[in-house]
């Protein structure tokens, strides 16, 4: 299913944007043009690299970097969402309750939403109960972030280890519990 859906949003990014490529800022034009390639082909690629730094604001309108919670010592799920994806809805749950139960313990969430509303975004953030830091650049699927690290499907996530490497990928449900667990009960 996630690859159909990867194809129909490729169809439709194509259609729409004229061409299947966003613009991505000069910062990020190196590391893009690495691995966009690979990633789009094998998106578990990124398991085992560095992650992939990115800047986009949050609700107040204030930019963040990636590299500002990453590789600083603390675990971190990179979360790709949106207020208006059903699955997203349905997985969030999991992703609170897993923030509340490991994050005094080394786990932060750095949200990046593919929403295009604010009003919508910052609505979502409140009803879902989304304590953790969010950032979007409110461009949709051209989202940099989106382009970064290769998503053509969400909710999808990324697990950086406390020295900036990637060690999982779209970990849902009890899979991401099982993770944590696994990494926290080391603690």
């Amino acid at each position: 299913m996630r690859i159909i859906t990867s194809l129909f949003l490729s169809v439709l990014l194509a259609l729409f944007s004229g061409n299947a490529k966003a613009k991505v800022s000069p910062d990020f034009a190196m590391a893009e043009t690495q691995l966009d390639s690979q990633i789009q082909d094998e998106p578990e690629s990124l398991i085992g690299k560095h992650f992939l730094d990115v800047k986009e604001a949050d609700p107040s309108g204030k930019a963040h970097r990636l590299s500002k919670y990453a590789g600083k010592g603390k675990w971190v799920l990179v979360d790709f969402w949106a207020s208006w994806c059903g699955p997203c809805r349905a997985e969030m749950p999991n992703v609170v309750a897993a923030y509340k139960k490991y994050h005094d313990k080394g786990f932060e969430i750095v949200g990046f939403s593919f929403d295009v509303d604010k009003d919508d975004w910052e609505n979502a953030i409140k009803s879902w109960d989304m304590p953790w830091i969010h950032l979007s650049d409110l461009k949709g699927w051209q989202s940099e972030a989106g382009r970064i690290y290769g998503i053509h499907g969400i909710p999808d996530n990324i697990l950086i280890n406390p020295d900036g490497i990637i060690v999982a990928r779209d970990l849902r449900g009890s899979e991401l519990e099982e993770k944590l667990s696994d990494i926290f009960g080391k603690y």
